[in-house]
């Protein structure tokens, strides 16, 4: 393309690589702050949830070259690929299983090589080194040097696209903080009206609490055997289509292991699932007709009418039901869990009257509705910035400079 060239990584940046062992961390927080791979998602740098060290040890561990602002970070594995640019002038330094990359700004801007690192041109190729997944993929620097990149040859260029993605990025960031708001402005709804500290006008009526066994027709585990797994059949759902509340990427099972497990747990409409091993008290409500099965992980709730199934999941997502269902959860084991027996012990507070249960949940429902639609605008923003990126970081699209 006319205007546009492919460099070596090489070419591109200096290569710094990380220490290889664990700094020691200290358990209070300090100026200096050490980021992991995990911190490291989407483009995206995690600066709040790291691990902290003392003055001495971040001296040590960055011997080989500071974090500055504009440098790029690339991991190496657990993920491999992940990408990120430091953006403040707090004092960073790299864990294990991750490079610094320093521009050539004679050859390529600091923040166009972190979108070029981003794009589909380069990403393509890592994925010799991610083989079968039997082996944990790796990128060694001699490797990672010989990788091309292709870019606009003047720097004008390379400043208006990324530009471009910046200004699309502030967007989203915007959108991720009026949905943070507004999660948060929900919580602290649920905290009031779902324990009676605050009521809606209207109602005066009784408060009960009694325990989840008596509020629940049945209260039933899924399978304890692991079934047979095919391409496609009948949804069979565990702990992580909960916690994620993602229930169209499942696993199957055949029509015939689905009634084996169905014959004495069956999932129907209005269910409760909740989760009690690994992660505990997540729970969703059973909004779908299709049939289905759960695992073991998953709890099966069937409540009786004195309390809405409605109700009880946003009751479920309290801090209240939170610290009530660990207290006699088994959190030491591994993975942790809480017994069904135990389960049924846990207290619920709720309005004896059902219509204010059902004003409760309408007025509930309308924050998450308002929630979904911003998440949707959220996920179909990201898209079009994606879609967008590939066009600019390939040359398909040209802006004027």
């Amino acid at each position: 393309m006319d205007g546009w060239k492919i460099i070596s990584v090489d070419d591109a940046c200096t290569i710094t690589d990380c220490q290889h062992k664990t700094a020691p961390i200290v358990e209070y927080i300090t100026p200096y702050k050490m980021l992991r791979t995990s911190n490291i998602r989407n483009g995206k740098i995690d600066t709040i949830n790291v691990n902290y060290v003392t003055e001495e040890t971040y001296k040590a561990w960055s011997v080989r070259g500071e974090l500055n602002i504009n440098d790029v970070i690339l991991t190496r594995e657990a993920p491999m690929g992940e990408v990120g640019i430091i953006r403040s002038e707090e004092r960073f330094f790299l864990g294990q299983r991750m490079l610094q990359l320093k521009a050539n700004q004679k050859l390529i801007q600091p923040k166009y090589l972190y979108l070029s690192l981003l794009s589909s041109y380069f990403q393509k190729q890592l994925a010799p080194l991610k083989g079968n997944g039997s082996i944990v993929a790796n990128i060694r620097i001699p490797e990672l040097k010989k990788m091309r990149l292709l870019i606009p040859s003047k720097e004008e260029e390379q400043q208006k696209i990324a530009s471009i993605l910046s200004t699309w990025d502030k967007a989203i960031e915007l959108k991720e903080k009026l949905i943070e708001q507004k999660k948060k402005q929900k919580k602290g709804l649920m905290q009031k009206l779902l324990t009676g500290n605050g009521r809606l006008p209207g109602y005066e009526g009784e408060w009960k609490k009694d325990k989840l066994k008596k509020l629940c027709d049945k209260i039933m585990d899924g399978t304890h055997s692991t079934p047979k797994y095919v391409d496609s059949g009948i949804p069979f759902y565990s702990v992580e289509n909960v916690t994620r509340k993602d229930f169209e990427n499942s696993k199957y099972i055949t029509q015939e292991e689905h009634e084996a497990i169905s014959s004495r747990c069956k999932v129907e409409r209005n269910d409760i699932l909740i989760t009690r091993i690994g992660s505990i008290g997540d729970a969703v409500l059973v909004d779908w007709d299709h049939e289905s099965s759960i695992y073991v992980s998953l709890a099966l709730l069937k409540t009786k009418d004195k309390i809405m199934p409605e109700f009880l999941v946003q009751y479920m997502g309290t801090d209240i039901f939170k610290r009530e269902i660990l207290s006699k959860s088994l959190t030491t084991a591994i993975p942790q869990k809480i017994n069904l027996g135990d389960l049924g012990e846990v207290n619920i507070s709720y309005p004896y009257d059902v219509r204010e249960q059902s004003a409760i949940v309408d007025f509930l429902s309308k924050a998450d509705e308002e929630i979904y639609l911003l998440e949707r605008d959220l996920k179909e923003t990201g898209i079009q910035r994606k879609g967008l990126m590939q066009l600019l970081l390939t040359g398909k699209v040209r802006v004027k400079v």
